[in-house]
């Protein structure tokens, strides 16, 4: 784990902007709430983060509240990961913000294997069979 603060989280969240990144892991990286609030000013504009690692920095409670918010309000985060047993998950606020997350990563995970069945794979190849003849 790279101790890259918030000078260092700061930079990457700027990258952030344009990129594809789905995926953000910045475990024990002396991040604080300055730093999070960067990455929750990203949100806004990067729709393509779907997970979000935070576990084992300093960012308070504030800094837990303004992130999940901020992946709520985004619409396509799945998970901001504080660590198993962190000190945020006894917050109501985070707590909720988490729980919308929660059920947003199971509504994607149940349309994508619905999919799979209304993509008209299924219904064509039954068009598409020989009709039996009596």
């Amino acid at each position: 784990h790279n101790k890259i603060g918030d000078d260092g989280i700061s930079a990457i969240a700027a990258t952030l902007n344009s990129s594809n990144v789905s995926f953000l892991d910045v475990r024990s990286c002396d991040i604080t709430i300055l730093g999070v609030k960067c990455l929750s000013t990203t949100f806004s504009t990067n729709q393509n983060i779907r997970n979000l690692w935070l576990r084992g920095n300093d960012i308070k409670v504030d800094g837990a509240r303004l992130i999940t918010q901020a992946a709520v309000d985004n619409g396509k985060c799945e998970l901001v990961f504080f660590g198993f047993g962190s000190q945020y998950e006894d917050d109501d606020v985070v707590k909720k913000m988490c729980s919308i997350l929660a059920d947003r990563r199971s509504q994607n995970a149940s349309n994508k294997d619905s999919s799979k069945d209304v993509d008209g794979t299924k219904q064509k190849s039954l068009e598409e069979s020989p009709q039996q003849q009596p």
